[in-house]
């Protein structure tokens, strides 16, 4: 697959770019601002913080663009539909432009940027610098107080050519929470499928997962607003592109995508499975470590490692997870189904939790009495 070369060679010259000292995002470079969740700081009373993740690009830099997508398009049977073509070019985008190690932003937090400065520097959060992968994550206590459970407060980047903002929503220290997994949890992906995961990642108008949408509408209502993180292996490249899928179809929440090397992202193009387990272990104790007082629900599916991991943090904090849904996923590979979703398979991976605190379902519908016995 030519296609997939020419990104491979080009991340592999993105990795060289760690040298120097940081310098501020300039014209001509993008930024994206990833939406995040507030948290009352530890020993802080009356403060909260956030962890700030912004992804750094040269703007169309891409090498060879119109060639790739035509490759893309090609291979996957969309050779000739424009639109189909169109929706390719925008998602591959971010895995061709050159990415910018250290780099860093302002934002204005709570506001728009102005070119004559903001406030005298007041609300003025600096992220940054980006690692290799082109990534800056920062943890900072956030300007002002008096901020409530459910707010949103919206920031945008100052100095930057173009539109660069973010949503902070708040959380409380009580209440539940939701984990949920993205691709064939709420979103047909066919990961065990590669060419129907390249279809339903480049090519596919992104379709939710019958009835999930209403089973996470009715999570919402029952659970009372609970705080929710949409936890995927995928690429950070692909956070526009799932940000829109998930904002338009389920409950406000946060994206918690995966920072990619090119190696790394050659096994996203073959298969979302490997190393997800320990990821997804990490991201939730880091979620937990925000929020310690809080219950939550994980939901996942079978296609890849969730009910391993979701048993895992069951293991480590057992009063803190209610219960574990897990989506058994049909019809995309029926030898490996076989044992992906083999009774064996789950009673291994939950061993040690009780029966109450975990189930699988294949229709979201079987799920509205356990949601009721959440109230």
């Amino acid at each position: 697959m030519t296609w997939l070369l020419s990104i491979l060679n080009n991340l592999r010259l993105k990795l060289g770019l760690g040298g120097g000292s940081p310098t501020p995002v300039r014209k001509c470079q993008e930024v994206w601002l990833f939406d995040n969740t507030a948290f009352p700081t530890p020993r802080q009373p009356g403060k909260w913080s956030a962890e700030f993740v912004a992804a750094y690009f040269d703007e169309d830099s891409g090498a060879d663009a119109a060639k790739v997508v035509a490759e893309i398009a090609d291979m996957l049977g969309f050779a000739g539909d424009e639109e189909a073509e169109a929706r390719i070019a925008e998602r591959v985008e971010p895995f061709l432009n050159m990415i910018l190690a250290r780099k860093y932003v302002d934002v204005m937090f709570g506001g728009e940027a102005g070119e004559d400065g903001v406030n005298g520097g007041a609300g003025v959060l600096r992220l940054g610098p980006a690692a290799n992968q082109g990534i800056s994550v920062n943890e900072l206590v956030l300007p002002g107080e008096g901020y409530v459970d459910d707010q949103v407060v919206e920031s945008s980047a100052v100095f930057v050519e173009g539109e660069a903002s973010m949503r902070t929503a708040f959380a409380e220290e009580v209440g539940w929470g939701v984990i949920s997994d993205i691709d064939d949890t709420i979103k047909i992906s066919e990961v065990r499928n590669r060419i129907s995961l390249l279809k339903h990642t480049f090519a596919d108008i992104p379709t939710p997962v019958p009835g999930m949408p209403e089973l996470y509408q009715t999570i919402q209502s029952h659970l009372h607003k609970p705080v929710w993180f949409y936890l995927s292996a995928s690429p950070y490249n692909l956070y526009t592109f799932l940000r829109n899928f998930t904002s338009t179809h389920y409950p406000r929440g946060q994206l918690m995508l995966r920072e990619m090397s090119w190696m790394e992202l050659q096994s996203f193009i073959v298969s979302l499975t490997i190393g997800t387990q320990r990821y997804k272990e990490d991201r939730m104790r880091r979620v937990f470590a925000w929020l310690p007082k809080r219950k939550w629900v994980f939901i996942g599916d079978s296609t890849q490692t969730d009910p391993e991991a979701y048993a895992t943090l069951y293991k480590e904090f057992p009063e803190r997870v209610g219960r574990i849904w897990i989506r058994v996923v049909k019809g995309v590979d029926e030898e490996k189904e076989k044992k992906l979703n083999s009774e064996e398979r789950f009673e291994k991976a939950f061993k040690g939790v009780p029966a109450h605190v975990w189930r699988t379902f294949e229709q979201p519908g079987e799920l509205e009495e356990s949601v009721r016995e959440l109230e």
